[in-house]
């Protein structure tokens, strides 16, 4: 059935509007459950590093700069705080007065 791989009119300006506005709790939703691939409601490393690698080798071959996976997950702490080292929730995007932020991550 090829109609599977496709989308429809609603959930394309759904994305659309995601990815262009990741600083809305809905944008941050939709990310969010794209990125927990095990759909656990926790982003771990491992998540995280699964798309840094497809990242990386698109950086490599433009031949940019490569930040390291370690000073992004650094990074993704100082901005986020989450409760618990390694494990990211959702609302640690949602948080007040880390939401306008969360976007850029």
């Amino acid at each position: 059935d090829k109609d599977k791989n496709l989308i429809g009119y609603e959930e394309f300006i759904f994305f659309f509007l995601s990815e262009e506005d990741k600083t809305n709790p809905t944008s941050l939703r939709f990310w969010f459950r794209c990125i927990d691939i095990d759909g656990d409601g926790v982003i771990r490393p491992w998540e995280l590093r699964y798309f840094y690698d497809h990242q990386l080798v698109r950086m490599q071959s433009y031949s940019h700069e490569v930040v390291p996976f370690a000073d992004i997950m650094c990074q993704m702490h100082d901005c986020l705080v989450p409760n618990t080292e390694g494990a990211i929730v959702l609302s640690d995007f949602l948080h007040p007065h880390r939401i306008k932020i969360s976007g850029m991550l």
